[in-house]
């Protein structure tokens, strides 16, 4: 299992190959905290069109990719061409293109398919692509049978062998350029999905494009494109269906679900991860590829017939939440799934260490509330007030509760009640599991499971109120609870930080006076990684469905 160590800044056990990244549905600016999106040319290019059309077409011409010629180009004949419409666009015949057999090899993971459906889809393959076609079987006494024929071999595994290690395995073995992989097949139409067009817009594009789909047709009839964009972000991940860009008809995307081409190479360099299975482990491979600087198409008027809509339950999700330290998930075609520290193996340990670089993951903040609510609870049994002050009070008011990147809890008392908060209140501490020290004067600190409160006094708590307003403190909603705070908050807050006091900077022990900047992270591009959220505002912290997406 991966294991996410706080302590140690590092993902460990079955993680992917990089867990490192932040991910964001396409927009003008740094999508990967870290990682340069490999869209975001097309993103630019978008926004030079809208102010110059000539900028963009200019620089389109000077930057175009060469195309290796694997497959001949098409032209499109105008819609009299065919008024079915269905070869407007036609493969025009040229004599440099190779053999399609010497550009792609199809590599069928057959697990749970019954030996008739895999004998329909390679004799239809066969039928219109010269191809060979590796059959990846999970039956040991699977044999060739109806299969037998020139091009077509079989790879038998064991029925616990998970699908990406027997891809793995054969794609190390596959010598064209390109492959077709699909474990969800039901048949093959080659009127309806034309595989050059899917190795054409690979070879248009680059090395950059490393897997181009189809849309696809499940066996009810109902069709899909297949695109998804992706957001990978401070301990969530959601997905959306749709697209923002597009060239030669096709969809940028950072995921797909359907059939797809991909470069062997590609596929050689970022294998899938051995551990996982099915569509988690597509889920995973999309994930690495973004960050090794590369990007996926959907091509949708290029269909696959598959049995089902790729289907992820909550426990397929655990696997991708544990692989990429996330506790919040976001399909797209379903509700949001929600893990604890403990389901995806995340330690709140050392956390004081860990907020140089990274923010605190919400299970983890969830726990420095708890612990906080244990000095409000002795307040409360002991009839004592006690009020946010210091980081914790900036937290209330520039993020709603405990700050991101704060680790330890900071209370002020009244001194009229220190006496009892000495003798009776570290007592009350003490049976909640927590050991309590009087460090100097009226400052004395509580250590608990995760993190230490720091408790002080100041006289006269509420005298700025008006009298009639004294017996109802002013309370913010501190991480789901309530809890006292200063008569004025913010003004309090803005006094004792100074100007620009709603700007962030990383927890004073890491950063020299009035420095306003983030670190530089341990793990440069990682989803929570300090560096990659701004120094201002509180959006970008908040949960995905909370933020004004699209301001």
């Amino acid at each position: 299992m991966c294991t996410f160590d706080l302590s140690m800044f590092q993902l460990t056990g079955f993680c992917s190959t990089s867990s490192v990244l932040m991910l964001g549905f396409h927009r003008a600016g740094n999508k990967g905290g870290g990682v340069l999106s490999p869209i975001m040319a097309h993103e630019l290019r978008a926004i030079a069109r809208e102010l110059d059309p000539r900028i963009t077409s200019e620089k389109d011409q000077k930057t175009a990719v060469v195309s290796k010629g694997y497959v001949c180009q098409e032209v499109y004949r105008g819609k009299e061409a065919d008024l079915s419409f269905y070869h407007n666009f036609m493969q025009v015949e040229c004599d440099d293109a190779p053999p399609f057999r010497e550009v792609l090899t199809v590599i069928l993971s057959t697990k749970g398919w019954m030996q008739d459906r895999v004998a329909t889809v390679v004799h239809n393959l066969k039928k219109h692509y010269d191809v060979d076609v590796v059959v990846l079987t999970y039956d040991s006494d699977y044999g060739l049978g109806p299969l037998s024929v020139e091009g077509v071999s079989v790879q038998a595994w064991s029925p616990d062998t998970t699908t990406s290690s027997a891809i793995n395995k054969a794609v190390a073995s596959v010598k064209t350029p390109f492959v077709l992989l699909s474990d969800s097949l039901t048949h093959f139409s080659g009127e309806l999905c034309s595989l050059e067009r899917l190795v054409r817009v690979l070879d248009q594009e680059g090395e950059t494009a490393a897997a181009a789909a189809g849309s696809y047709r499940i066996s009810d009839g109902t069709w899909t494109h297949g695109c998804l964009q992706r957001r990978l972000e401070n301990y969530q991940l959601a997905y959306v269906s749709g697209y923002e860009h597009s060239r030669h008809e096709c969809m940028f995307c950072d995921d797909i679900l359907g059939p797809f081409v991909a470069r062997t190479n590609t596929l050689q360099q970022v294998p899938l991860t051995d551990s996982l299975d099915g569509s988690v482990s597509m889920r995973d491979w999309f994930i690495n590829l973004y960050i090794a600087g590369h990007f996926a198409v959907a091509c949708p008027d290029v269909m696959f017939f598959v049995d089902e809509a790729p289907l992820m339950a909550h426990q397929d999700w655990k696997e991708v939440a544990t692989a990429w330290a996330v506790q919040y998930v976001w399909p797209h075609d379903g509700e949001k799934h929600e893990f604890t520290c403990e389901e995806v193996k995340m330690e709140c340990v050392n956390i004081m260490k860990m907020v140089s670089s990274f923010l605190v993951p919400p299970c983890c903040r969830e726990a420095l509330r708890r612990e906080l609510g244990l000095v409000q609870e002795c307040g409360e049994e002991l009839g004592l007030y006690v009020e946010l002050q210091d980081g914790s009070l900036l937290g209330a008011v520039k993020t709603d509760g405990i700050l991101p990147w704060d680790f330890d809890m900071d209370v002020l008392g009244d001194c009229k009640d220190q006496e009892v908060w000495m003798k009776q209140g570290t007592a009350c501490m003490g049976r909640k599991g927590c050991s309590s020290v009087l460090v100097q004067g009226t400052y004395w600190m509580t250590t608990c499971n995760v993190s230490f409160v720091d408790v002080s006094c100041r006289p006269d708590r509420l005298k700025r109120l008006p009298p009639e307003y004294r017996k109802f403190p002013t309370k913010v909603n501190y991480n789901g609870r309530m809890i006292n705070v200063p008569p004025n908050p913010a003004l309090v807050s803005r006094n004792h930080y100074g100007p620009e006091y709603l700007r962030h900077e990383v927890h004073w022990r890491y950063t020299g006076k009035d420095k306003r900047l983030w670190n530089r992270c341990f793990k440069s591009g990682f989803h929570a990684c300090l560096e990659n959220f701004p120094t201002d505002g509180n959006i970008k912290f908040m949960d995905f469905p909370h933020q004004l997406v699209g301001l």
